[in-house]
């Protein structure tokens, strides 16, 4: 089985499809666009989305999930 795998402009991979990822691109996505759009504050999006509130002021703050896969590559899935 293959995956696919977001790679930033040096070859690491970013957004979910990092290893240590915890997170899905689009909960980043509605915490960000709920800050920039809607004006809600951190709190507030924090209990929303039910993660904690430094994450989300980092999220809208581009300090954490601020690379974008510049190109894709498919790897082999392997099984735990």
């Amino acid at each position: 089985m293959t995956r696919l795998v977001g790679l930033n402009e040096h070859g690491l991979p970013v957004g979910e499809t990092h290893h240590r990822a915890r997170v899905p691109d689009r909960v980043v996505n509605q915490i960000r666009e709920l800050h920039e759009e809607e004006n809600l504050g951190y709190r507030r999006i924090a209990k929303l989305v039910g993660l904690s509130r430094s994450f989300v002021r980092k999220v809208c703050l581009y300090q954490r999930r601020a690379q974008f896969p510049t190109r894709w590559k498919r790897v082999e899935a392997t099984c735990r």
